[in-house]
């Protein structure tokens, strides 16, 4: 901290100005002006402030940052009225009512930030030409009229996300998004001109900033541009601000120096800032796997939580992290495999309930596991050499629960029902391809019609209805080619979509594995054999920064891999053959529960596959991954294939007389359902039993057997008269009438108790009142029926 009591003003030398009226009167208000610490200081704290708006567009949603681009320069004003408060030309002393001041000051802050935020996103303040138009026509009403309908607007939007936000999951607000991200940077841009202003050290100051750009630059694409910038800034922050200190230093002390220790200084820091922007820009990145595994663990849990804010507040964020999570992803989205040691394994992501289980008579009888399915998240068309993404112009339309997004039947499909528990916080709708009908409002998102990217909702647990392929190899090799007959889907172009990174001998190697095949799926099934012999490894490094195409570098160099090297090499492959395909990721097969009859997926299933589309049939997976075992591909057994045979003329047969026969059988049904009702039935009497009072039981049963509480009559009194009363019934049992005269004796004993008696019994009267009555009801029907 920096001793400002010692600091005096020293005139400077006045520099020699030109001839130029204007001139001189430039220099002269440059000088006047001149905010402590100078110009290039609080250039440098503005700079630094606005990395966080950068690191916003490095993101993936653009769009968001996009809405207002007023919020970008939030962090800078920031930084302008942290320093007007502080002192423009010098600082400002608080030796009096420092605490008074101090928190003053910050109320202006904070109240100039919110004035400032609120009318970059709603525009409530009136512009002076409103203000002009309103003084010559006394249209002031007017004019308050349009700030308070801004203001409505503001708050209306501000309700009902956080409505959202309360029932478990905020609807996406991109105003309510960019007022969060205002607010951020003001605060940001503040702790940086504050910390300039009170310590005087560079470094320290931009640390706001930079822990909060790196934290967007993990939810971003992978790049060190940014925080290159910010610590080569704040390397110049502290040059200069130590220099300043110096300089202020010698200067109280009186003491000669010369100007040219600033200037070698700066010669010495820029040699060092250009090695440093060298090096970060041409050596790769490189580090310690079990520090890089520790740290991941320690962080997990805390961005775990954030995924899962982040996602509640504003669920079309599609950023992810480095570290596994929901939603949906560009570039390779499985990369989070790389060097997995086998902790993924532990990890449970979801549990499936399928109704193949059921139909194939369920836990009822003995059989082996159903055949299980993939389950997908969501599908890609566009590559660019190194990563998967789609286009922009993606449609998304809202649904209503159980209606399908795509009502247009296609052959060889055939209906699952799936039951989903996510283990993790999504916005994705997790089902076997295709998804079709989810049991929840929900939104599709698609590239053309018939083309899924994402089913969009928010559901820990939910049942969606998937239309799976039901089509067996033979089918799939008769069917024919795209063709003049078959024509492409219009819409469809984006699935065969190639870069020009893509090599000539990429080129080479899908003709030559193509050729003389005919069909479809004779060219993918080609495909897919080729790749099933590389060798699957998850210790692969990332594809090097000079690597032109991941697909030319896993076919030709690399060799090995995982799962998205294989899906991506066979797309590319595939649409070089001219077959439309696309990338799809999500889940591959978990393990059966023979406990619980249903499937559990583990992060370990995480996978990726091409999916090829075939006339009539759609979209159908393939399975290129060798470390994944080959789909069944099982036709609907109504399809018959095979030559058709004469139906035998039948003869005319009188039609019987409908009549209801007894069938044996119906006990099969009747007898679940009578158990069922009889359940119900024990239940709600068993729940009306046990919420009832004892004593106003008692006297509902009293007056039933004919013996009413009297006017005068006491508990005591009563329960002795009612016991009585039961001892003089007829055909009775003495046995039942004695245990049932003692059990009205013994509720009344506990009731008067718990009315009269002392606070400390009262708690255990009213259990033995409970207890009493229970035990008279098991009675009750013996006494109703007199025996």
């Amino acid at each position: 901290m920096i001793d400002e009591s010692r600091w005096e003003s020293h005139p400077t030398q006045e520099p020699e100005t030109p001839g130029n009226w204007f001139a001189r009167q430039g220099l002269w208000s440059i000088e006047y002006f001149r905010p402590a610490l100078g110009w290039l200081v609080l250039a440098i704290c503005m700079l630094l402030a606005l990395l966080p708006t950068w690191a916003l567009g490095e993101n993936r949603l653009d769009e968001l940052r996009r809405i207002q681009a007023g919020v970008d320069s939030v962090g800078p004003l920031a930084v302008l009225v942290t320093w007007w408060l502080l002192g423009w030309r010098q600082p400002r002393r608080f030796a009096r009512a420092r605490k008074i001041r101090i928190a003053l000051g910050v109320f202006v802050l904070l109240a100039l930030g919110f004035v400032l935020i609120t009318q970059i996103l709603t525009g409530w303040l009136p512009s002076i030409q409103a203000i002009w138009q309103a003084l010559l026509h006394n249209g002031w009403a007017q004019l308050g009229q349009a700030s308070l309908a801004a203001w409505a607007r503001l708050f209306t939007h501000f309700a009902l996300w956080w409505q959202g936000v309360q029932s478990g999951g905020a609807a996406q607000d991109n105003l309510i998004f960019a007022a969060f991200a205002g607010v951020i940077f003001w605060i940001v841009g503040a702790l940086t001109a504050w910390l300039a202003r009170r310590y005087w050290q560079g470094v320290l100051a931009a640390v706001p900033v930079l822990w909060l750009v790196g934290t967007m630059l993990i939810y971003s694409r992978p790049t060190r541009g940014l925080m290159v910038v910010g610590v080569l800034l704040a390397i110049v922050l502290q040059v200069l601000l130590d220099q300043q200190r110096l300089t202020r230093r010698w200067q109280a002390n009186r003491l000669d120096f010369s100007a040219g220790l600033f200037l070698d200084r700066v010669l010495i820091v820029t040699v060092v800032c250009i090695v440093l922007s060298g090096l970060a820009t041409f050596i790769p990145n490189w580090y310690i796997t079990p520090i890089v595994d520790r740290y991941y663990q320690l962080i997990e849990p805390w961005q775990q939580n954030v995924e899962t804010w982040r996602d509640r507040l504003f669920p079309d964020l599609q950023g992810v992290s480095g570290l596994h999570g929901g939603g949906i992803g560009g570039g390779l989205p499985n990369n989070f495999l790389l060097g997995n040691s086998g902790g993924l394994n532990e990890t449970e992501v979801m549990r499936v309930r399928t109704n193949d289980f059921i139909d194939a008579g369920g836990p009822f009888y003995e059989q082996a596991a159903p055949l299980g399915h993939y389950m997908r998240g969501a599908t890609y068309a566009v590559y660019n050499g190194h990563g998967w993404s789609n286009p922009p112009e993606t449609q998304r339309e809202q649904y209503a629960a159980n209606e399908p997004w795509n009502p247009q039947p296609l052959k060889g499909r055939q209906t699952l029902v799936q039951n989903v528990t996510l283990a993790f916080n999504s916005s994705v709708l997790y089902g076997a391809p295709e998804q079709l009908e989810p049991g929840l409002d929900y939104e599709a998102e698609v590239r053309a019609d018939g083309d899924l990217i994402a089913v969009w909702a928010r559901a820990q647990s939910y049942t969606i209805v998937s239309a799976i392929p039901a089509v067996s190899e033979e089918q799939l090799l008769a069917t024919p080619a795209w063709d003049a007959q078959h024509p492409f889907p219009a819409g469809y172009t984006a699935n065969l979509q190639l870069p020009n990174t893509i090599s000539d001998r990429t080129h080479q190697l899908a003709t030559k594995l193509t050729a003389g095949q005919s069909s479809t799926y004779a060219k993918a099934h080609a495909i897919e054999s080729y790749l099933r012999q590389f060798e699957y490894d998850l210790k692969v490094p990332k594809p090097p920064a000079n690597v032109a195409d991941v697909a030319d570098y896993f076919l030709f160099d690399l060799r090995r891999g995982y799962c998205d090297y294989y899906a991506t090499a066979f797309v590319v492959l595939a649409r070089l053959a001219g077959l439309p395909t696309r990338f799809a990721t999500g889940y591959a097969v978990g393990h059966w529960s023979e406990t619980e009859h249903l499937w559990i997926i583990t992060e370990a299933e995480a996978h990726s596959w091409p999916e090829v589309y075939f006339p009539d049939y759609g979209w159908i997976p393939f399975e290129p991954t060798a470390g994944r075992s080959e789909l069944v591909r099982i036709g609907l057994p109504d399809l018959y294939t095979g030559p058709l045979l004469p139906v035998p003329p039948s003869t005319p047969e009188a039609v019987p007389q409908s009549t209801m026969r007894w069938n044996w059988q119906l006990l099969f049904w009747l007898l679940p359902l009578v158990i069922f009702i009889w359940g119900i039935v024990t239940l709600l009497t068993r729940w009306r039993s046990g919420r009832e009072d004892p004593w106003q039981a008692l006297l509902r049963w009293g007056r039933r057997m004919g013996k009413p509480l009297g006017d005068s009559e006491t508990v005591l009194e009563y329960g002795a008269q009612l016991a009585d009363h039961i001892g003089q019934q007829p055909n009775l049992e003495p046995d039942t009438a004695r245990v049932a005269a003692r059990e009205v004796s013994a509720l009344s004993a506990a009731v008067n108790t718990l009315r009269y008696g002392p606070e400390l019994s009262r708690a255990t009267a009213s259990t033995q009142a409970a207890d009493h009555w229970q035990r008279l009801r098991a009675y009750l029907p013996r006494i109703k029926r007199g025996r």
